[in-house]
């Protein structure tokens, strides 16, 4: 007798239009602290990688923001979860990386994948974490933000 084994990877589903976020500066509240030779820097989520993430220390609120370089109108987000997952947490929007205008809010986060249709307009779009799924910190693979 035998012993059949599989592997699989879990990709996120399709998004129309252009991926505004791909190659993007991002910056993050808090970054844990490298850890077997992986990094957790905020710029891993627009790196294109869904072997690399972002991850916060164990607290609340965290964030990560992405500066698209110039003012633009996204009508998609697509947040990629490791296992450490925002429960509740807003997609907030600024044209100065100072002032937010909140365009999204969830207090009912189950990790996965998040696959938003929502509008907005801003240099800036950020998830901003109030409330963990976990006693982890919050941890993205990929920030999606698409036109």
């Amino acid at each position: 007798m035998g012993i059949e084994t599989r592997s699989f990877n879990v990709v996120a589903p399709p998004v129309g239009g252009t991926k505004l976020s791909a190659g993007k500066p991002a910056t993050a509240s808090t970054e844990q602290a490298p850890l077997n030779g992986n990094t957790f820097v905020a710029g891993n989520v627009t790196d294109g990688s869904l072997t690399t993430r972002w991850a916060t220390e164990w607290a609340d609120p965290q964030w990560v923001r992405i500066d698209l370089g110039s003012t633009q109108t996204f009508h998609h987000v697509q947040l990629d979860w490791e296992s450490a997952y925002g429960k509740a947490y807003q997609i907030q929007t600024s044209n100065d990386g100072t002032n937010w205008t909140t365009v999204y809010t969830t207090t009912t986060g189950d990790g996965n994948f998040d696959d938003l249709a929502i509008t907005g307009t801003g240099r800036y779009v950020r998830m901003y974490g109030t409330a963990r799924g976990t006693t982890f910190g919050y941890s993205l693979f990929d920030f999606g933000i698409y036109s």
